[in-house]
Formats: C-alpha cells, structure tokens, sequence
C-alpha cells in the first residue's frame, strides 16, 4: 500500500524539487492545494532524478499534471529551439483537455511556451486538405509542445515537414493502454525512430497488460514502475469511490434507472455507458418522456458539436450525459480474446473510431455517479468508465447492471472482480426488484413509444441540425437556396410520442 504524507503541500513538494516559479504560481491558479498520490510520487523521479517513468494509476488521479510539469520545467530551462516535448494521445478530445491543461499551466510564461495540437482528423478530400494545410502553418512557427495523437503525429513526419532528431527531450504516451487497443504500437515504434535516442519518457495507464511491456521497451530507458493504489479502502470501493452492481433481465434496466432518478437514489450529475449510439438514443428518448433532460454524446457529430456537448454538462445546463466507449462499435464484433487472428485485422477499425474517446481520460466535471446500463465488455473498459467519478479526492458512486441472461457479462464481472487489489469490487447492491414493481406500467407504455423509427428519426433530426448550423456549409446554401429549403422543410418527425406531463410527477401511492 502507498501512503500520501497528508502535511504534504503542492508549495512544499514544488520547493523540494526545484519547480520553476512561474510553474508553481500557475499550479496555486488552476487551484490546486495538496498533490495527489501519483504527482506526490512522480514528480521528484522525473524533476529531480530525471528517471524515465511507466505510472498505473486509475483515471482521476492527476496523471496528466504528473507529467505536464517536468516537461514544461525542461521547456523553460533549455536554451534551444524547436519541438522539445511531444505528448501522445489516443483521440482528439484528450488532445484538446491536456492542451488545456498545459496552456493552464504556463499562464505565466506563454511569452516563452506555445503548444500545438496535430491530430489525423475524419475529414476527406477538400476539408482533409484545408487541415493539413493550417496543421503545416502552425508547425512553421516551430511550438516547443506537441499534442498530437500517433496517426496525426507521423502524417507530418512523413511528409518531411517534422525534424524531431535533434530537438526532442520528452516523449509521453498518455492512455497508454487505449493507444495500444486502437492498434497504435507500429506507429509509435515508428515515430521513436525520428526521435533522439536519448530522451526522457513517460508511459501513464490506469492498467497495465502484458503488451504494455513490448510498448515499455520501445518507449522507456530503465524505467521506474510505479503502480499506484489509493490508500483508503472500504468494503464498497477504493477511496472514495464506491462500487455496485445489480442483477437483473434486461428489460428492467430502464426501469431502474427511471426509479433511481426519480427517487433521488442517484443525485447530482451523473454518466449513463451504453454499448451502442442507438441504445443511448432509446435511453435518451425513454428519460424525455418523464420530463428528464439528458443528451447523448454521439461520434457521428462533428468533432466540435462533441465538445460543445461536453462543455455543456460541465457547466451544468444538463445533469445526465449518455455515452459509449470509444472502440464499442469494433469491440463488439469479437467474441473472445482467443480470436487473435480476427482482432488484428479489426485493429484499422479501431483508429478510425479512436478519433472519439469517451470513458478514456476526458474530463468531465463534477460526476457524481457513473451507471454502466450496459455492462462494459471487458474489465479495461470498465475501469475507465468508473473512474470518470470520484476525481481528485471527491466522492462518487459507480452502479452496473448485470443481464441475468447473459454469461458473457457474468464471466466479465468476475474478471472485473479478480482485477481488484483487495476487496473484489464491485458489490452486490441490496435492492429488491419487486420494491418497484408499482412504476413498471408507465415504464413499460413509455418503453413501448421509444421505436426504432423513433430512435432514427431522432439522430436524423440532430444530423439535420449539425448541416444548418455549419459554418462550412454555408457558402453551399447561399449558392443553392433550393437545398436549404428542402432541407428546413424536410418532413417533421412523426414516430417520436410527445411528452405526457403527468409523467413528471410521481404519484404517492407509487412510493415503496
């Protein structure tokens, strides 16, 4: 077990190991009072020793500081120019939120410090290419930082616009093991070789797997593996967060989250996972009818109208957000891990849809509770889907439902279990079903309204919006004011129920 020196200051550690002024100033900005367990612990290895670093800690943990800092301190100490650190990042939403740490970070030496982003994108043809030319633009001005993900980070290698030979002393690899799920390993072992052969690096993980050994040699010089626990354990959960799970058939799961909400069971903000973009539309569409807001964060929205969702919820104009893994889609077309051959072929799949991570690192403000409404497929995505609560020492709640007709989620729960350092997490949450039994007819008429042609009709519907609203697309319609017309008085959704006032209320004689 790793203890955290509870007397132990952000001021006091930054003193002990030699941190730039302006570093120390911005921490005492961005509000951070006490270091975590893992910058408690990392910080002295990588400033004062300058040890290369493999870190396991869960998400929430200030991973992301842990590594910002040494980077940023060498940034102000060297004397030559160029791209000194380039931090690789799985999708294109984590490169946005460690972009904002870093800028957060030198507040008071921007004068000194400029940061870029480089990611592949989804764009084709002419919006690919007007990219690719802004990416070229700002490489020109030559950024000291680099945030890039692999595939938009060796597109600019390629084409011989990046020399990192010489100038590189920092190498990191955020969310090290969804790099390696999404098929990265070849292009990170590729963008090695254009890097110095010196130079410190970073691996951080919330899990470590046998494969993260091949990245580790390819990545890291003699490194330090720190695998980093919370110290305070309950019967419940790992420090603050606490961990349940119900078994129940799969058409109650929405009338539990109905009754949870309603009750106030969950409060505050929370994230529903779902395993597909159509589950969170019928969940969605489901809560609308009981006058609850939510909003799904779908993949097919442009990168931008993502971030918007986002920003949204941590600002607190909705309180429930409803979400899928960022490999879903590919993950379940595999049966079983032994189906090694197939998986690899799938791997391209999984860097196209890598370019939308959702459970993996993002920072979502203020959760309260997680509610895996679909069970995860494997116990990695479970641990990124929980720790999306119960940040930076707050206190959170993660709630599974498990399908009683089906094994596969039963043999991932125990493999979610075996995980565990100690206590096997999650536990049973002891909640009788038929304490509920007088909400199910509403739940159920509801459930019923919720088609699948509803559920088209309402991603249909967002597309729609996303086309007239966008900045692009503009030009177009003012060239061809027919498309815009027929595009505004395309036929107005029929198939979605309109919503029953009553329903907002619940009824005394309902109360168990």
């Amino acid at each position: 077990m790793t203890i955290l020196d509870p007397s132990e200051t952000f001021a006091s550690l930054a003193e002990s190991v030699g941190l730039d002024v302006r570093l120390r100033k911005a921490v005492s900005r961005l509000g951070h009072v006490r270091p975590t367990l893992v910058q408690s612990k990392c910080l002295p290895l990588a400033l004062s020793s300058g040890r290369d670093l493999l870190v396991r800690a869960r998400t929430g943990s200030g991973k992301t500081l842990a590594y910002s800092l040494p980077l940023l301190q060498k940034i102000l100490q060297r004397s030559k120019s160029g791209v000194g650190a380039v931090v690789l990042i799985p999708t294109r939403e984590l490169c946005t939120q460690v972009h904002q740490v870093l800028q957060g970070l030198s507040y008071y030496c921007n004068d000194i410090i400029s940061i870029a982003i480089l990611s592949a994108g989804r764009g084709r043809g002419e919006k690919a290419q007007e990219e690719l030319t802004r990416q070229e633009a700002m490489l020109r001005d030559q950024p000291n930082v680099l945030v890039a993900t692999p595939a938009g980070l060796l597109t600019q290698i390629r084409s011989g616009l990046l020399d990192l030979k010489s100038s590189v002393e920092t190498l990191v690899v955020d969310e090290a093991d969804l790099v390696l799920s999404f098929g990265y390993a070849k292009d990170i072992a590729e963008i090695v070789k254009s890097l110095p052969r010196i130079c410190q690096g970073f691996l951080m993980s919330a899990t470590l797997s046998p494969e993260l050994d091949s990245l580790k040699k390819i990545v890291l010089n003699s490194p330090v593996v720190l695998k980093l626990e919370q110290d305070e354990k309950t019967s419940t959960g790992v420090g603050h967060l606490k961990q349940f799970y119900v078994a129940l058939p799969k058409r109650d799961k929405n009338l539990v989250v109905y009754v949870f909400l309603k009750l106030g069971l969950l409060k505050g903000k929370g994230l529903f996972f779902v395993n597909s973009t159509d589950a969170g539309y019928r969940l969605k569409l489901f809560l609308e009818q009981f006058s609850i807001r939510s909003a799904v964060l779908n993949a097919e929205l442009p990168f931008r109208s993502r971030l918007n969702i986002i920003e949204q919820f941590n600002v607190g104009n909705f309180d429930y957000l409803i979400a899928t893994d960022a490999s879903t889609d590919a993950e379940q077309k595999e049966d079983s891990d032994d189906e090694h051959e197939a998986n690899v072929k799938k791997l391209k799949t999984r860097k196209a849809d890598s370019q939308y991570g959702v459970s993996r690192g993002l920072d979502f403000r203020n959760v309260s509770f997680v509610v895996n409404v679909d069970f995860p497929l494997n116990s990695r995505s479970y641990s990124h889907r929980v720790g999306r609560t119960a940040r930076g020492g707050a206190k959170g709640v993660a709630l599974s439902f498990v399908e009683l007709e089906s094994k596969q989620q039963h043999d991932t729960l125990l493999a979610v279990q075996d995980d565990q350092p100690s206590t096997p997490l999650p536990v049973p949450l002891d909640f009788d079903l038929h304490e509920i039994e007088g909400f199910r007819y509403r739940c159920e008429d509801v459930q019923r309204a919720v088609t699948r042609m509803a559920v088209r009709e309402t991603r249909a519907a967002e597309l729609k919006a996303e086309i007239l609203n966008s900045e692009r697309l503009q030009a177009h319609f003012e060239d061809n004011p027919a498309d815009l017309q027929l595009l505004r008085h395309d036929r107005v959704a029929t198939h979605i129920s309109r919503v029953q006032d009553h329903l907002k209320h619940v009824p005394k004689y309902l109360l168990p």
